[in-house]
C-alpha cells in the first residue's frame, strides 16, 4: 500500500476499524485465500502440465523458501509429492 495516498489509507483504516472483530477476521481470511489463489494460478500459467502435488510443492516453496534448510525443503517436498 505504499503507492496509496495518505488520505486514502486513512479512509481504508477507518473502514476496517469500523468492522467487528468477526468481520475483520473474515476479511483477513479472504485476503489470504486470494493471495493463495493468485500464487496458484501464476504457477499453473507458467507450467500447465504440473500435477496438483507439484503445484502444492511449488506453493510451499513460494511461502517458505527462506524458512527451512535445503535438506528440510527437499524432505518436505518429497512428502508433499508422496515420494
Amino acid at each position: 500500500m505504499k503507492d496509496t495516498p495518505q488520505h486514502i489509507s486513512e479512509i481504508q483504516r477507518q473502514i476496517i476499524h469500523s468492522k467487528t472483530d468477526e468481520e475483520r477476521s473474515i476479511m483477513g481470511a479472504e485476503m489470504v485465500d486470494s493471495v493463495y489463489q493468485m500464487i496458484k494460478e501464476r504457477i499453473q500459467e507458467k507450467d500447465p502440465s504440473l500435477s496438483t502435488k507439484e503445484i502444492t510443492a511449488k506453493i510451499f516453496l513460494r511461502y517458505y523458501q527462506n524458512e527451512f534448510s535445503e535438506q528440510q525443503k527437499q524432505r518436505i517436498i518429497a512428502s508433499i509429492k508422496g515420494e
